[in-house]
């Protein structure tokens, strides 16, 4: 079973919050290289997890992923326009399962105890590429470490 990390990245039109809230509030997470669409129809499964890292915030939701990917034309008009630099590969439909308040040192030295990165140059390599795959023990993992939801 594989679990995601999404990376919410800084847009010239919005801030990595604000893109990560859109995509949030509208059930769906979209997909910004095809390198991402590529791997995520490879290894997703129903019951794939996602966690979203909002840069500079930390990881500040997870949720459940409940469609296979899509592409950018099955989304509507209005999401289309709203959502074209997100998702122009596709996207995914979710479903929020709890947010935390982000701490990016904090989530950043947890990423590296688990994954057993020594480097925060290569966690940053890894976070860079947009998404990363966690193994069920890894997820689980960084969402105890995580704690209580807010």
């Amino acid at each position: 079973m594989s679990h995601f990390l999404f990376i919410a990245g800084a847009l010239r039109e919005r801030t990595s919050p604000e893109s990560a809230e859109l995509q949030l509030g509208a059930g769906i997470w979209g997909l910004c290289t095809s390198l991402i669409r590529d791997n995520l129809q490879k290894f997703l499964t129903p019951e794939s997890h996602g966690l979203v890292y909002v840069l500079k915030e930390g990881i500040r939701a997870e949720f459940s992923i409940v469609s296979p990917v899509q592409p950018f034309q099955a989304l509507d008009e209005l999401l289309k326009d709203e959502l074209r630099t997100e998702a122009r590969y596709g996207f995914v439909r979710v479903t929020p399962v709890r947010r935390w308040e982000g701490n990016a040192p904090d989530c950043q030295q947890l990423l590296q105890r688990v994954l057993g990165i020594e480097e925060q140059s290569e966690l940053s390599r890894r976070l860079g590429l947009g998404m990363h795959r966690f193994s069920q023990e890894e997820y689980r993992a960084i969402v105890d470490g995580l704690g209580a939801e807010h």
